[in-house]
């Protein structure tokens, strides 16, 4: 019996550099929900990257969260 995978939802994390505070350094982000989860890895950098571009800190991350959901066939 084989398991397959359906991902059910993405999303876009943006993660922005706070600066430090002491000797901690601080980490802000942004995350963009309803991503298309058929977009490829390089469309979503892309964006990101025009997203950045409208924040007040820099960006430090790109991350794609996905929700899988598994099932059996």
């Amino acid at each position: 019996m084989a398991v397959i995978d359906v991902k059910e939802s993405v999303r876009l994390k943006l993660e922005l550099d706070g600066g430090m505070v002491g000797d901690r350094q601080i980490t802000k982000s942004k995350i963009f929900s309803k991503v298309k989860p058929t977009a490829a890895n390089e469309e979503l950098y892309q964006i990101a990257g025009s997203l950045a571009g409208l924040q007040t800190l820099p960006l430090s991350k790109v991350k794609r969260l996905e929700e899988i959901h598994l099932k059996e066939e």
